[in-house]
């Protein structure tokens, strides 16, 4: 379902500089959609027109609703990366999922890139019957909209009107949609499965939830997720917002980018212990090895050249280390007279990785509808942004959690790469270091 009512119209202004940075900016802010890491990325307001799509077709829905828009605007021929308008996206995991798959187009998207920072207004364009169309820049709203959204713009200076962020209420933690136990089972029945080789591995979820009694404030958590996870990807669209370390694919033009993790370990571990655990544990390298190896086949068909960092890198976070590789590669749409493909499909080429779901892919998906019990929503689902120009990123909704109940709870979630030697307790234990982002943004402690 889409409210755009008619060609979508926007304009592009430079900033040449944000009053006390993105970050606070954030956390002064009503966000629609973020997408920010090391105080760089974007970050919508508003909301000028959205569509939601579900089933096995939505990415395609999804990828087509963007595709058909038309716009008016300043040619963005010669403007660097971030100048545009954009969008932000949330894919549910499955397709059976009763959660919707969404494409919010925000009022105002403020990018910051390497080669600068830049305003998009964008608005539907609705001309007076029997009159001409206005060129696009004439009579745009943008003040209006930079009031709407407690902004001002004066002299290239970005700024909000109110810099005190809205107050984060106290939140109880309370149990998910099943007891702990309940995920230690599962956890043992999954070890059995592989243990009788039906399949290699499986990831499973569990949830958690956390309540207030007022509205839990949206830009305030981002803010404090993007200060304490700076090298993630800070994210929101829709309901869910988090600060994912994996990105499913980024698309540059022609250049495709992935990064995958898979094999964890709790920071109280020390840096060298992490690195001793993750290297030479034959169940954390298999993990991995597994987790790349579904990435590279499903990527196969949109892309000629394919390449792996080997060996892989150790990632440290706040709360884990990972094991990480990186992994690049052209579209092969990028031959002559190939017709570009929607970085939404090359997602949906790319989702579910064994690092969310299993190997192989079909045994795994059935294994975790079966001993989860819980529909996942946009968790662990394709998350990011995609422009007008064919780019986008698009990270795993990892780390994070779903607005519900008005926005007075947020429903946390993590899974745990399941392997042959999983432990039901250890995984469990890891559950709760992966939900720590999004706790500590909460000031909650586990």
């Amino acid at each position: 379902m889409s409210d755009a009512s008619g060609p979508m119209r926007f304009c592009c202004v430079a900033v040449d500089r944000i009053h006390g940075g993105l970050v606070e900016l954030l956390a002064a802010a009503q966000p629609s959609g973020a997408w920010i890491r090391q105080e760089q990325g974007r970050l919508g307001l508003g909301v000028a027109a959205q569509t939601s799509a579900s089933g096995a077709d939505r990415f395609a829905d999804l990828a087509h609703w963007w595709d058909s828009l038309s716009w008016q605007g300043p040619s963005l021929d010669g403007l660097p990366a971030g100048a545009g308008p954009t969008a932000f996206s949330s894919i549910t995991y499955s397709s059976d999922s009763s959660s919707a798959s969404r494409l919010i187009l925000p009022e105002l998207i403020l990018a910051v890139t390497e080669q600068g920072t830049w305003l998009t207004g964008v608005v539907v364009s609705e001309p007076e019957s029997g009159s001409a169309e206005k060129p696009a820049a004439e009579g745009f709203p943008l003040d209006q909209l930079l009031q709407k959204h407690g902004l001002r713009l004066d002299d290239g200076a970005l700024s909000a009107l109110s810099a005190s962020p809205a107050a984060v209420p106290q939140a109880q933690l309370h149990a998910g949609t099943h007891p702990e136990q309940h995920y230690m089972d599962a956890v043992e029945a999954g070890v059995a499965a592989i243990g009788e080789r039906r399949l290699e591995k499986l990831v499973l979820a569990r949830d958690a939830v956390a309540a207030a009694e007022a509205p839990l404030p949206p830009g305030p958590l981002l803010a404090r997720l993007t200060r304490d996870y700076s090298d993630c990807w800070t994210y929101r669209a829709g309901d869910v917002l988090g600060a994912t370390p994996e990105m499913l694919v980024q698309v540059r033009g022609e250049e495709l980018f992935a990064r995958v993790l898979a094999g964890t370990v709790d920071r109280s571990l020390g840096e060298q212990g992490a690195r001793v655990q993750l290297v030479e544990n034959p169940k954390q390298r298999n993990e991995h090895t597994l987790a790349v190896e579904s990435l590279l086949e499903q990527l196969a068909p949109v892309s000629a050249q394919l390449r792996a960092q080997t060996p892989p890198a150790v990632l440290e976070l706040p709360n884990v280390y990972h094991l990480s590789t990186d992994v690049t590669g052209r579209l092969s749409t990028a031959e002559e007279g190939a017709e570009p493909i929607s970085p939404l499909l090359v997602a949906e080429r790319a989702h579910p990785t064994a690092a969310i779901c299993g190997t192989p892919t079909a045994t795994a998906a059935g294994l975790i509808g079966a001993l989860e019990d819980i529909d996942r929503g946009p968790f662990s689902g394709p998350v990011g942004w995609v422009d007008t120009r064919g780019n986008a990123d698009v990270g795993i909704a990892l780390r994070g959690g779903v607005l519900e109940n008005e926005d007075r709870q947020l429903r946390l979630y993590a899974g745990c790469g399941i392997v042959a030697g999983s432990e039901p307790a250890s995984e469990l234990a890891e559950t709760w270091a992966k939900m720590r982002p999004m706790l500590g943004a909460l000031g909650l402690k586990r």
